[in-house]
């Protein structure tokens, strides 16, 4: 499998298939545990003033502070733990995400159905390092539409648009080769052989061919004062009369 980036996950090895090849393969900014984190520590500061100044009347009150600030440890623990499960890969071929952590989810999209994806940087995203993509696509799940706390967003958008447009700034599926202007017509005259070119350089394209198919239905007439057997090319259009010798 070739791969632009290691990819230790086995979750990925299940899901990107042996011929693709991995553009962008991260899980979400670290920023994503920011709020868990912070909720932990603030709220263990808070429980921590109120248990030392409480009085024994409110020591049952303290106690349950303390089940309060352990159900929030356990948000962060189960926060983790998603953002370790949670992948963002774009390949060659399709754009996958996956998600969940009791049900495990997989998003796919593919490259040529990327209608348009838009790019946004929060003032804590430029301050941090992560970015935010929305996906449009007639028809998609809405799971692949927005992708959130995507780190070092400028590099990955680069890769995908190189990866969706191709080197030459175009859809490779969508917009064949530039066939060039047509070539120039030739005009048929009766008479002239095509088979060569008036300039005498050569030609690979078949040459016209004049048909004798209507000059066999033509009969020859006497005029006088020519001979027939001399001028051959004289000719009549209509067929002779009846008893009338040619």
């Amino acid at each position: 499998m070739s791969r632009g980036h290691r990819v230790s996950s086995r979750i990925l090895d299940r899901y990107v298939l042996p011929d693709e090849r991995i553009v962008v393969a991260t899980r979400h900014h670290w920023a994503k545990l920011l709020e868990p984190a912070a909720t932990v520590v603030v709220s263990f500061v808070l429980v921590t003033l109120i248990s030392a100044n409480a009085e024994r009347a409110v020591g049952q009150v303290a106690l349950g502070l303390w089940w309060v600030w352990l159900a929030v440890v356990a948000r962060l623990v189960w926060r983790l733990l998603e953002w370790r499960n949670e992948w963002f890969v774009a390949t060659d071929k399709r754009l996958l995400k996956t998600y969940g952590l009791i049900t495990h989810k997989v998003a796919m999209m593919p490259l040529r159905k990327v209608t348009d994806m838009n790019y946004a940087r929060s003032p804590f995203g430029r301050v941090l390092g992560y970015g935010q993509f929305l996906l449009e696509s007639a028809g998609q799940d809405q799971a692949m539409r927005q992708i959130d706390w995507l780190p070092d967003p400028d590099d990955a958008y680069r890769r995908i648009c190189d990866t969706i447009f191709g080197p030459n700034g175009q859809d490779p599926d969508e917009d064949g080769p530039d066939p060039g202007p047509p070539p120039p017509a030739r005009r048929h005259t009766t008479g002239q052989d095509w088979s060569q070119p008036e300039d005498g350089t050569e030609d690979d394209a078949p040459g016209w061919e004049v048909s004798t198919e209507e000059s066999s239905g033509y009969t020859p007439v006497r005029v006088p004062g020519r001979d027939v057997a001399e001028d051959p090319d004289i000719t009549s259009p209509l067929p002779p009369r009846s008893g009338q010798v040619p």
